[in-house]
């Protein structure tokens, strides 16, 4: 009886660890999904009207579309240089970002998009910082 109820735990625990590596990625879906998921998100946090969700959707999606090719460079094997170079270009395209949605946004909205940007930042380096601590590697930010 032991040794079935040994045999079951260590079943599910080996189901249990596959789903794990055969869940999807926090950024699956089309362009348009993330976009609109993107501006569902933003709507809640910063109570975008409809016209400003809409111009958000537009934003975000130009956006995606035009870091899409440096991604899935980044993704491969590239050169140091070849990484500061699609960094750089990914961040132009955020800047562009930030001011078309600058540009719709009231005072109070901005000031509310600038601080989920810190935290999103913020939880974004901790997300590296554990990552690189779990690999044993040191990381200055």
């Amino acid at each position: 009886m032991k040794k079935l109820f040994l045999v079951l735990a260590l079943m599910t625990n080996g189901t249990a660890s596959l789903m794990a590596f055969q869940t999807a990625p926090a950024q699956a879906g089309t362009a348009q999904e993330r976009a609109k998921k993107g501006a569902d998100y933003m709507s809640k946090e910063l109570g975008l009207s409809d016209d400003q969700k809409a111009k958000w959707e537009a934003a975000a999606l130009e956006r995606i579309i035009a870091n899409a090719p440096a991604v899935e460079k980044l993704k491969g094997s590239t050169t140091p240089q070849e990484r500061k170079s699609m960094r750089a270009a990914i961040k132009s395209n955020q800047e562009r970002f930030d001011a078309a949605v600058s540009a719709f946004l009231t005072a109070e909205q901005k000031t509310k998009y600038n601080a989920v940007k810190e935290s999103i930042k913020k939880k974004m380096i901790e997300r590296v910082k554990h990552r690189k601590s779990q690999e044993g590697a040191d990381i200055d930010f």
